[in-house]
């Protein structure tokens, strides 16, 4: 069955806090009726916000990521500056992180053989990267 199909019958279920949609339940797979649907639904989501859709208005609220606020589906709100600069040093860190951690465990096996050259040559690239690291969070 296409998910657009406009006779599927959902129950879409979104956190009453954030607004998030957290699942939905298609109506002849998760359950024969829509009451089934909110059993399950109340059983697995107590305190979840219940909305039923066709397939149009479920695929529409999917695809356009929408969020649950002041009783409707709405646009999510875009993100602030504080959240757009928060993602772009969690990917940072998480990229530095990676890296400096790969420099260090050759390190550890160029310790382990003797290989002072090698070891000397891998203490300058972490030195590098943990400079390009923080020069890079400066500027963000």
């Amino acid at each position: 069955m296409d998910s657009t199909d406009a006779t599927l019958h959902y129950l879409s279920i979104y956190n009453k806090d954030t607004g998030e949609r957290e699942t939905s339940y298609v109506v002849g797979i998760h359950g024969n009726t829509m009451d089934e649907l909110k059993a399950l639904a109340k059983q697995n989501y107590p305190d979840g916000v219940f909305i039923e859709q066709d397939g149009a208005e479920w695929n529409n609220a999917v695809q356009n990521d929408l969020i649950y606020k002041a009783g409707q589906l709405v646009q999510r709100p875009a993100p602030t500056e504080d959240e757009l600069r928060e993602q772009k040093l969690t990917a940072l860190d998480s990229e530095y992180s990676q890296k400096i951690s790969d420099v260090e465990t050759e390190m550890a096996k160029a310790n382990a053989i003797g290989d002072a050259d090698y070891l000397a040559e891998l203490k300058a690239e972490r030195e590098s990267l943990v400079s390009e690291y923080t020069i890079k969070r400066g500027e963000i």
